[in-house]
């Protein structure tokens, strides 16, 4: 039951999200953090709702430092979570902190799987960090 809760809460932060994106609404983007945010508190297993709360706070809001946050958070639970590895990499791109972008990019190429579709940016994006370095 809690899982079901959980998921509809992501569901609605996922609606406001993309009512936010169609019409360039900061206002949706921070209820779809909210509910994000809840979905990941009535599941904490709930990995996804914690995901993209910390996409949507860089991303979208760019607050890369929040963003960052859930990420290492998430790679605490479990070192081996790509898509955090690869997210977090993202915003310390933003953010100007490149080698810890590159070891976060190595990593995710070092445990993810080629068939991911984040791959072939990773590879490229390892490649231009050691052109930075």
């Amino acid at each position: 039951m809690r899982f079901l809760w959980a998921w509809l809460l992501y569901t609605w932060g996922g609606l406001h999200r993309y009512f936010g994106i169609q019409n360039s609404m900061a206002r949706e983007f921070e209820r779809a953090v909210h509910y994000f945010g809840r979905a990941y508190k009535v599941d904490p297993t709930f990995r996804a709702a914690r995901l993209h709360r910390g996409i949507l706070l860089g991303r979208e809001l760019g607050r890369i430092d929040e963003a960052i946050a859930d990420f290492d958070a998430l790679l605490a639970e479990d070192p081996t979570y790509s898509l955090a590895l690869f997210n977090r990499a993202m915003m310390w791109m933003e953010n100007g902190r490149f080698p810890q972008a590159l070891a976060d990019m190595e990593a995710y190429l070092t445990q993810s799987d080629p068939s991911d579709e984040n791959w072939p940016d990773a590879q490229r994006i390892v490649r231009l960090l050691r052109d930075v370095d």
